[in-house]
């Protein structure tokens, strides 16, 4: 395959250029057929696997109970002295002009408002106040004597929940929620969203500082910020890589032409992106926030292809020598020789690349799963590109110098990198000398990294997908430290047997323990603003002037006889929908032949994602029925789900990788070499490197997220790139050299040299992700250099006396054979 390449090559390059030329107008035309449909952001939501629990109950609610199924909240912060009279009465006022605004009023539920203010003004009522009438001094009597009375402890609980205060105890800031349905227009829910901050901005709000928080806002703010630096950072990474390729080449048409080679990979990516979105095959999102990474991914992975083509064209030049075929042509035999030698090695590392992104089709995330057939794609045209235009494009002007007199630079990459000449043969021969001291502390070293990174955490955060300083980050910020973190909904779907009169007994115990404010969770923030125990309370008088004495006397019976039977369950419930059939039809759903459906839905807020987990945990277990009965949605519990799914669908993703990489140079080591084994000693310092990798992790306090899974994932395939060089290297040594010593030495001068610079222009260029404004794409940067770091340290050190002890093995083997033969 490569001889034939490198011969059309050599012939034509100019054909081979027009050849590239057509698949990038053809890959172009995709940008003609691409559509956006116009729909909601929703940057969490898209991470939802299709398949998941989650996924099946959220689709339930939307089916029997559309009003509960995509409920948004609408928090508004106030900042400043908010227990005052005047700061109430704002607040309220603010909250009637978003209410009442015709944009926003067609989404509200039955009873949108809840928060501190709604609190007070409750605390009010109850002993004849208005809260238009207040004063100061009742406002303060008023919180003091609620503080006291233990029969109002759960509103005074909720109050404190609802308003931060400062070491002295004198409030600073207080939470209302806006709750919102989308009515089965998504759209004009996120309009409605992002209307009641242009409300609020234009509000005269007097001391207090009021911001409001959407998940509208927040996906906006995330979009605008993703594209903005999108080409940000692109820029930033092809500028790194220029002055990189200007140091290594030491000539502006070798930049050139490879500058040339990353615009049209670049180029060749998003034009196939364009044929896989919408408008085209519709199988990728082009709004993905994870394709901010490709660019810079491609930049970096594609330059060492090319480093490795001028590397080996350069070498073929030194070392040329007469050849029968060659006649005149140098240049022509060395960009064929090159082609040839760098064929193999780069094209093992391009395909382990790509197959470690496709690992992530496993990913039950689809936007990890778009990732890696779009990265993929990217890293394949990478390998196309550059070892077909490279090659061609320098030939042709390689040629031209020629008939104008001038010889082709053939200085070698290692002697770009200062020192490299003469601390590789150094690092070659130590290592080659102590193989088995040099092994035992990378084992050490290994252990002690596998040991910290069982430590490891996984988190996942709305806020990770914003900008630093936007003001939904900063709002997040400071809930986070001055309460219990963001308020949200949570809607409890149980699906079971409601005509089971066991099932309606844990029904309602659960209710009891929701409404108790020292029985329920930690993280409930009220008692359930909808489910069928409060339409229950409503019609037997518990909460409001209705009463049916028959529906009370219905579930009476059901809750404390042990002879109640299946049909007076059902009895009981028809007679409470009958008493409030639109209340009954947004909590309860009787099927025929079919589950039951009821919901609950809880006001939440919690501080971190393990209290999250908590929580959910525990609600399953205060359901005393089947756990297959009850699934917590709404709210952040997808983001519960993520983080604990997160860790689990990357190991299956690496080992996948770990397991295809092996698999993939064991087949072609043993096919071309009969040495299979070599296959297992290359992928070794890939593991090596991993393990480090995590281990480093824990040391800097980053935890495993969606961008460092990701990062793991890429650290085979990066890794791969040197092993695979520098064995493919070694054994082209080996059949040329006495001693194994020498081969190893003579691998390291050259290739070692080539991948010094390749690792240098992947780790800076991929550390231009420190400019992005997302901090998981900041600690990808950091990671992506330390993974590089790590993985050439690896190849110089624990790959070169592996092969030594291999090597020496087979020659030992071979010596043993030709004695017994002789």
């Amino acid at each position: 395959m490569f001889r034939w390449q490198a011969r059309i090559i050599q012939k034509s390059p100019l054909l081979v250029l027009l050849a590239l030329g057509v698949v990038t107008l053809a890959l172009l035309a995709g940008f003609l057929v691409r559509d956006r449909p116009e729909e909601p952001i929703d940057s969490i939501g898209v991470f939802l696997p299709a398949d998941s629990d989650l996924a099946v109950a959220t689709d339930a609610i939307r089916e029997s109970f559309p009003s509960a199924a995509d409920l948004r909240v609408v928090q508004m912060l106030a900042k400043g002295d908010v227990l005052t009279a005047d700061s109430l009465r704002l607040i309220r006022d603010l909250q009637t002009a978003v209410v009442s605004d015709p944009k926003v009023a067609p989404f509200l539920v039955d009873e949108p408002l809840y928060g501190y203010v709604q609190l007070i003004e409750f605390a009010a009522d109850d002993i004849g106040l208005s809260l238009d009438a207040l004063t100061d001094a009742q406002v303060s009597l008023g919180l003091a004597q609620l503080s006291q009375d233990p029969e109002r402890a759960e509103l005074h609980d909720l109050l404190e929940r609802f308003v931060a205060r400062d070491v002295a105890g004198a409030p600073i800031a207080g939470l209302s929620l806006i709750i919102l349905d989308d009515i089965g227009d998504a759209l004009g829910q996120e309009t409605a969203q992002l209307h009641a901050h242009e409300i609020v901005k234009g509000f005269d709000t007097a001391s207090l500082d009021v911001t409001v928080m959407t998940l509208a806002k927040s996906d906006a703010e995330g979009k605008d910020a993703r594209e903005e630096n999108l080409m940000i950072l692109t820029v930033i990474a092809l500028a790194v890589i220029v002055v990189l390729l200007a140091l290594f080449y030491r000539t502006q048409s070798d930049v050139h032409i490879t500058m040339l080679g990353l615009g049209m990979t670049i180029l060749w990516t998003f034009g196939a992106l364009s044929w896989l979105s919408p408008g085209g095959a519709g199988i990728v999102d082009p709004d993905n926030i994870l394709l901010t990474l490709v660019p810079v991914l491609l930049i970096s992975l594609s330059v060492d292809y090319a480093l490795q083509i001028v590397g080996r064209y350069r070498e073929a030049l030194r070392n040329n020598v007469e050849d029968a075929d060659q006649g005149n042509d140098a240049s022509g035999w060395a960009v064929a020789r090159s082609v040839q030698r760098c064929g193999v090695p780069v094209l093992l590392a391009a395909g382990t690349t790509a197959i470690s992104l496709l690992a992530n089709l496993s990913s039950r995330f689809e936007p990890i799963a778009d990732f890696g057939i779009i990265a993929s794609i990217g890293v394949i045209s990478g390998w196309i590109v550059m070892t077909n235009f490279v090659p061609s494009a320098r030939l042709m002007l390689d040629r031209r110098l020629v008939a104008k007199g001038r010889d082709p630079t053939d200085r070698p990459l290692a002697d770009t990198v200062p020192g490299a000449a003469a601390v590789l043969p150094r690092v070659a021969t130590g290592v080659a000398h102590r193989p088995l001291p040099v092994i035992t502390v990378a084992l050490v070293l290994t252990i002690l990294s596998v040991v910290a990174a069982s430590n490891l955490s996984t988190s996942f955060a709305v806020k990770d997908f914003l900008p630093n300083d936007s003001d939904t980050f900063q709002s997040i910020e400071f809930l986070e430290e001055n309460f219990d973190g963001s308020a949200t909904l949570m809607t409890v779907l149980v699906e079971t047997d409601l005509d089971n009169t066991r099932v309606v007994r844990n029904l309602f115990d659960l209710h009891a323990i929701l409404v108790d404010p020292l029985r329920r969770p930690d993280g409930i923030v009220g008692p359930p603003l909808a489910s069928a125990g409060t339409l229950l309370a409503d019609w037997t008088g518990q909460s409001s002037g209705n009463h049916d004495p028959a529906v009370a006397a219905a579930f009476d019976h059901l809750n404390t006889s042990i002879t109640a039977t299946d049909e007076e369950a059902r009895h009981a419930w028809n007679l409470l929908r009958s008493a409030d059939p639109k209340g009954f039809a947004e909590v309860v759903d009787l099927r025929i032949g079919e589950l039951d459906r009821t919901i609950i839905q809880i006001p939440v807020a919690v501080e971190s994602n393990e209290a999250l987990q908590d929580l959910i945990s525990e609600l399953e277990i205060l359901w005393r029925g089947d756990i297959s009965e009850i699934t917590v949605t709404g709210g952040d519990a997808l983001i519960a789900l993520i983080t604990e799914e997160l860790a689990d669908s990357q190991v299956l993703s690496v080992g996948m990788v770990i397991a295809a990489a092996l698999a993939i140079l064991v087949a072609y080591f043993g096919f071309s070499q009969s040495r299979p084994l070599l296959g297992l000693i290359t992928i070794i310092p890939i593991a090596v490197t991993l393990s480090w990798l995590l281990g480093a992790m824990w040391v800097f306090g980053i935890s495993y997220n969606m961008g460092t899974a990701l990062m793991v994932v890429l650290t085979i395939g990066i890794g791969v790139d040197y092993t695979i060089h520098l064995t493919h290297r070694f054994l082209e040594e080996l059949q040329e050299s006495a001693r194994v010593i020498d081969a190893i030495r003579g691998a390291m001068i050259t290739t070692g040299g080539a991948l010094l610079a390749s690792a240098l222009t992947t780790a800076l260029g991929l550390l231009a992700l420190l400019f992005s404004p997302l901090v998981p794409m900041q600690e990808l940067g950091i990671l992506a250099a330390v993974s590089i770091l790590f993985g050439l340290i690896a190849t110089f050190t624990v790959l070169p006396p592996l092969l030594v002890l291999w090597a020496h093995y087979h020659r030992w083997r071979e010596h043993e054979a030709t004695l017994v033969s002789a």
